[in-house]
């Protein structure tokens, strides 16, 4: 809000750093009427922005569409599709069908007869499964966590902001300028980080440019508490000897490490949907999505006349190379002796270590040093225990994961 006048969209975004003062991007994810602090004659509850939104949207664009597919996510139930549907109607938007956006970026790709598409939104992740044969369907939407992008990139702000501080005591978020440019900046650069290790942040302010190196280690350490949910979450979706194919949104791209920790579930086939699938799936099957009658059908499962099967994947067996605990990733080299000394965080002792971590080989093994309250994956360890990644060492009150960066 810049005095009375609304910004939204990519306009809101890009001074939402510059006019702290009223700001609320949690309008789509928290879809309803209930009455918001600081609220206004305009703006009484999230609908009112939802609204506002939408119709910046189509404004531009009206005189040239002649009817419209909504794809909505999987976390919409009838009252957020009901005001949805009302909104777009008080904007004059002929909409004509409203489709899954899971079942959309899944309906023209090959995949098993096992499906899940892992979305991340602004303020939650998600996870949907499908069910393909000569009918997809969605199955269940599940929220793995309420961590979304908007968290993560704030996350990376501050990385980037407090290395800038090291090594060149720059600090971007001292003035509101410099901070809205490093958001500006952000989402493109992960988008662009790929699988490269060292990565260098320009801050361009127009006199003048800071730069700084940042590593996937570092950027990883914002992640290190949402990797380990989905993991866990995805291995309870995935049946002991089912292959199921595992759809990544697009959104995920650029996510430090992510490819990795997903390659920790067994039996599943990783899949990146490419940006702009859903959208070009919903054109191509406009016929099956808008209904004869004039109905607006909101479709779930679609019958699809070629679903290609993949074979069963070759799994991709990763390395131990890194101990995680409390967002912090420790490299374990070609051998560590583990301090029984964990309040700290993870550090070495050759003095008197509660187990040696060592590579022998392709593998990595543990010999334990204390007999009974040193577990791994919450069995009494023997000397010579193989180690994979995902395997949980545990000591008292504390557990380490062991995790493979590439």
């Amino acid at each position: 809000m810049d005095g009375d006048h609304l910004l939204v969209g990519s306009e809101a975004l890009q001074n939402a750093r510059l006019l702290p003062r009223w700001t609320n991007n949690r309008f789509w994810n928290q879809l309803n009427t209930d009455p918001i602090a600081t609220s206004t004659d305009e703006v009484r509850h999230h609908a009112d922005l939802a609204f506002a939104h939408l119709e910046s949207l189509w404004q531009p664009v009206e005189n040239e569409i002649d009817r419209v597919i909504l794809l909505v996510p999987g976390y919409f139930e009838q009252p957020q599709l009901g005001l949805l549907l009302g909104m777009a109607t008080e904007c004059g938007i002929p909409v004509s069908g409203v489709a899954d956006s899971s079942l959309m970026a899944a309906c023209d790709l090959p995949i098993n007869q096992n499906c899940l598409h892992l979305d991340i939104h602004l303020h939650r992740t998600t996870l949907t499964r499908l069910a393909s044969s000569h009918v997809l369907n969605r199955k269940e939407v599940a929220t793995v966590t309420e961590t979304g992008v908007f968290t993560l990139w704030d996350r990376w702000a501050n990385i980037i902001a407090d290395q800038f501080i090291q090594t060149s005591r720059f600090d971007p978020m001292h003035h509101a300028t410099s901070e809205q440019a490093l958001f500006n900046q952000l989402p493109g650069w992960i988008e662009r980080l790929g699988t490269s290790r060292g990565n260098t942040f320009e801050l361009d302010l127009g006199d003048v440019n800071h730069s700084v190196s940042i590593s996937s280690d570092q950027l990883m350490s914002a992640c290190a508490q949402v990797y380990p949910q989905l993991v866990q979450f995805i291995r309870t979706q995935v049946a002991a000897g089912e292959f199921s194919t595992l759809l990544l949104s697009h959104r995920f791209s650029g996510f430090p490490g992510l490819k990795d920790s997903l390659g920790l579930v067994a039996d599943i086939e990783l899949v990146e949907v490419e940006v702009g699938q859903s959208l070009s799936s919903a054109y191509a099957h406009a016929d099956k999505i808008i209904s004869a009658d004039g109905a607006v059908n909101h479709i779930t499962n679609l019958h699809v006349s070629h679903q290609p099967q993949k074979p069963t994947p070759v799994q991709d067996k990763s390395h131990v190379t890194h101990m995680l605990m409390d967002s912090h990733a420790v490299a374990i080299g070609k051998s560590f002796q583990l301090s029984g000394d964990l309040s700290g965080g993870i550090q070495r002792d050759t003095g008197n270590p509660i187990c040696t971590l060592y590579v022998r080989g392709d593998a990595l093994y543990v010999d334990a040093h204390t007999e009974g309250d040193f577990k791994v994956n919450e069995e009494i360890a023997d000397r010579g225990t193989a180690l994979n990644p995902g395997d949980e060492l545990k000591f008292g009150e504390h557990t380490i994961t062991l995790i493979s960066v590439t």
